[in-house]
C-alpha cells in the first residue's frame, strides 16, 4: 500500500472514530439529562427545588469549526418557595478546549455544577485557566469541587469528571446524580463527593486562576 493510500485510509478512519464518538457523546448527554431530571422529583429534592423550563444546549467547535469540540446543557432550576428561576444544573462536556485546558490534563472532561447562569460559551462556560473577579471568592474545597462565594446572590459551584470514566448508567448515578444531589442539599463537598472519579486539582503557583490535575 502506498504511503499516499495509507494517509487517505488514516483521514477515514479517524473522522468514521470522530463520528462514533460524537454519537456516543450525544447518548450520554441524553442519560445524563433524563437521570438529573428525574433527580428533581425525589422527594427530598423536590421540597426544595423543581424544574423551571426546558434543558438549553449549547455547543462550541474547535478553532478551525470543522469539529465540535464542548457541549453544554444547563437546566433552570426554580428554589422554593420562590417563582421565578434561581440558578442553572449545568453540565459541560469537553473532548478538548478551553474546557480541558487544566495543567497536565490529556484527557476529555465533564463538568457538572451549580451556576447563576446557563452555558453560553462566550461568557458563562468552565474553562482553564479559571476567570478570577472582584465581585466572588474562589476556593477549591476537598482537592475537587470549585465554588465561587458571592456577596450578593447564592454561591455557585463545579467538580469535573474525566469522560472515560463513564460507561455507564450505574457511573451515571454514582458519579453525577448521587453527588448532585448531596450538593443540592448543602453536604460538604468531601462527603459529597466520597466515592466518586471526580479530578482532583490543585492550584498553580504563579499562573492565576490555573489549576493542575493530580494523579488518579
Amino acid at each position: 500500500m502506498s504511503n499516499a493510500s495509507s494517509i487517505g485510509r488514516a483521514i477515514s478512519e479517524n473522522l468514521q472514530f470522530i463520528s462514533r464518538l460524537g454519537a456516543e457523546c450525544d447518548h450520554l448527554a441524553k442519560l445524563i439529562r433524563e437521570e438529573i431530571s428525574g433527580l428533581l422529583l425525589a422527594p427530598e429534592v423536590a421540597q426544595r427545588y423543581r424544574a423551571g423550563g426546558q434543558w438549553i444546549e449549547k455547543s462550541a467547535n474547535d478553532e478551525h469549526g470543522w469539529v465540535c469540540a464542548e457541549t453544554g446543557f444547563s437546566l433552570p432550576v426554580i428554589v422554593k418557595p420562590k417563582r421565578s428561576v434561581c440558578g442553572y444544573i449545568v453540565v459541560q462536556i469537553s473532548l478538548t478546549g478551553a474546557g480541558t485546558e487544566a495543567k497536565d490534563n490529556q484527557e476529555p472532561l465533564i463538568h457538572v455544577g451549580w451556576w447563576g447562569a446557563p452555558i453560553d460559551f462566550e461568557e458563562f462556560l468552565m474553562s482553564f485557566p479559571l476567570d478570577l473577579d472582584s465581585e466572588f471568592d474562589l476556593s477549591l474545597e476537598a482537592d475537587r469541587l470549585f465554588k465561587w462565594a458571592h456577596s450578593q446572590y447564592d454561591d455557585e459551584w463545579c467538580y469535573s469528571l474525566y469522560l472515560t470514566d463513564i460507561n455507564s448508567p450505574a457511573d451515571v448515578q454514582a458519579s453525577i446524580v448521587k453527588p448532585l444531589k448531596a450538593l443540592l442539599l448543602g453536604h460538604d463537598a468531601g462527603k459529597a463527593l466520597a466515592g466518586t472519579r471526580a479530578v482532583r486539582y490543585e492550584k498553580v503557583d504563579g499562573e492565576e486562576g490555573q489549576y493542575r490535575v493530580l494523579p488518579r
